[in-house]
């Protein structure tokens, strides 16, 4: 089976999708409750009004009908792959907020907390006849200044994510927690949570003033990343807007040689975004009169 070579999906934000590009390296990093810390900012309990966007990896050039998003009552569903063609693309759900979040709060350099409780719905299993399998889910905070409102960020975006890797070809990868970091690589974190049918808490606690995690937490594990730094990637022609964006994403397996038409869902329910002190640097209420346009939605 193919290991995962991740592309580029920070270029949600430039409202583009973009062919995967090389495999990213890895680094060993090794040294369920609802809570939300410091100031609410967004909560969804489904993930309705969120939209999906494909992110194609390999094998035939994705469309629209080759992800999914679902809201289901209680849970949210993403979906890689629904009609099992000979591609490998990344459902990539998300939640994009321009210039101010939904209360009319600004943004703010500082900390935030991201956390989305996620559940698998199988067992993966390395079967090439069971049809349900998957590479990866993760969820991501990316954070876009484009006229350095807030810091100097000559067009580079800063992402933080959390990586479960959910390939049941790679034993020695399988139910490894990574996150990606600078340059851009992913990082094993030293947390590894065995795939089960059961929910799980992840949270995500990112400094964006400092350019750095601060922590990830699955269901009662915490691991200190505040020295590890977020990923940033140069994007020259992107807008001036400022924009935020929390994601769910959802990725399938995929054989090179096309008999392995896989497909993938997870599912995520009670997510929410707040901010932590020590808050710093706050976008002006008055939004850039030259930026009132919003960012186009990704391609879907």
């Amino acid at each position: 089976m193919r290991k995962f070579c991740n592309g580029y999906i920070w270029a949600l934000l430039a409202g583009i999708a973009v062919p995967a590009a090389s495999c990213i390296a890895q680094e060993d990093l090794t040294n369920r409750t609802a809570h939300v810390s410091g100031i609410l900012l967004y909560s969804s309990t489904s993930l309705t009004g969120h939209a999906v966007a494909t992110e194609w990896l390999g094998g035939a050039q994705t469309t629209a009908s080759d992800v999914d998003i679902r809201s289901l009552g209680t849970y949210g569903e993403v979906v890689s792959n629904p009609k099992q063609r000979d591609t490998y693309v990344n459902a990539i759900g998300y939640k994009k907020f321009v210039e101010k979040f939904p209360s009319g709060k600004p943004f703010r350099m500082g900390r935030y907390r991201y956390v989305a409780h996620v559940q698998l719905p199988a067992m993966p299993k390395p079967d090439a006849t069971q049809k349900t399998n998957p590479q990866a889910t993760h969820i991501m905070i990316q954070f876009w200044d484009g006229r350095n409102a807030l810091y100097q960020s000559n067009k580079t975006t800063l992402e933080g994510a959390i990586y479960w890797d959910l390939n049941p070809w790679t034993s020695k990868e399988f139910g490894k927690i990574k996150v990606y970091t600078e340059p851009v690589k992913l990082a094993d974190t030293g947390v590894r949570l065995s795939p089960d049918t059961f929910w799980h808490r992840f949270e995500l606690v990112v400094d964006l003033d400092a350019k750095r995690y601060v922590s990830i937490t699955i269901d009662d594990e915490t691991r200190d990343l505040s020295n590890v730094r977020l990923a940033e990637v140069k994007q020259p022609k992107w807008g001036d807007e400022v924009a935020l964006m929390i994601t769910t994403e959802s990725l399938a397996s995929w054989s090179e040689d096309g008999k392995g038409s896989f497909t993938w869902t997870t599912r995520f329910r009670d997510i929410s975004l707040s901010e932590d002190k020590p808050i710093r640097t706050e976008l002006p209420n008055k939004a850039h009169e030259d930026t009132a346009r919003t960012l186009a939605d990704p391609q879907r």
